[in-house]
């Protein structure tokens, strides 16, 4: 279990109604969002660290808000599963967070760098396989840029949910088209996998809106928060120095989540 100094406070409670859901990202605390990109600048490249507030660091951020509204809401310790962690880059950016304990997931596991950077448990699948977990075990599933690059994304899907107990929630990103741009590129990404196998880990779906929604229909989840990260975004821009920047970008997200650049979802699982 980690401990932490004071944070700012965590954001509101989640409204009912599917548009203050995403505008609700809009208001999360960005000085947050400054500390953690002060206090992990390994996770960006030189140039987007010559700016405070980079959209880059959306993705990490965005998670980093949601699991401390958790954390108030559930009011109890929480277990988090980081399902595609990689090296821990998203637990290197939040850094310890109280009554949370981390599992962290992958294919290939580094678990004394895991431990280092805090996650209590490690544990290595493959994510085309069922999950080496027991049904509802986690409170906070976090699978963040890894459906386009798997094979099965409905069978991960389900995956996914299980795990997560009822009353948890899973938090996940991904490139997001417009459906008909999503569609084709999806035809395209199959009929190269059809043909090279080997693609497997590189982009091989295409996510769009409608096809997150049908996730979460089809997992029996209901959708808390929808949003697009993005309007605009180039590594280095002055214009991410500015608060206004950044809230106007996710404006154009939460109001378009399509061509939003990226999306964030969170997905509740009914008790």
């Amino acid at each position: 279990m980690h401990h932490t100094s004071s944070r700012p406070a965590a954001p509101p409670a989640v409204p009912d109604d599917r548009a203050f859901r995403s505008f609700q990202f809009c208001h999360w605390p960005l000085d947050l969002l400054a500390e953690r990109v002060r206090a992990a600048p390994e996770l960006f490249t030189p140039r987007a660290r010559r700016t405070r507030l980079p959209i880059r660091a959306i993705r990490y951020w965005w998670v980093h808000c949601a699991i401390l509204q958790e954390v108030r809401r559930q009011a109890r310790p929480l277990v988090v599963a980081d399902v595609g962690c990689s090296h821990g880059l998203l637990r290197t950016f939040t850094g310890p967070i109280d009554s949370t304990s981390w599992i962290g997931l992958d294919r290939a596991i580094d678990d004394a760098r895991l431990r280092q950077v805090g996650y209590e448990r490690s544990v290595e699948c493959d994510f085309d396989q069922p999950i080496p977990m027991p049904d509802a075990c986690v409170d906070i599933a976090i699978q963040l840029h890894v459906i386009e690059h798997l094979p099965r994304p409905e069978f991960a899907m389900s995956e996914l949910a299980r795990i997560v107990r009822p009353g948890g929630v899973l938090l996940l990103g991904s490139p997001v088209l417009p459906a008909l741009l999503s569609n084709l590129r999806d035809r395209r990404h199959r009929s190269l996998l059809a043909r090279d196998p080997g693609r497997i880990g590189r982009h091989i779906n295409a996510m769009s809106v409608s096809r997150w929604r049908r996730l979460a229909t089809d997992n029996g989840l209901r959708i808390e928060l929808e949003s697009g990260a993005f309007l605009a975004r180039w590594s280095g821009n002055p214009l991410e120095n500015h608060p206004w920047w950044l809230r106007l970008n996710m404006a154009w997200g939460a109001a378009v989540p399509s061509l939003g650049g990226e999306i964030y979802l969170a997905m509740r699982k009914p008790r």
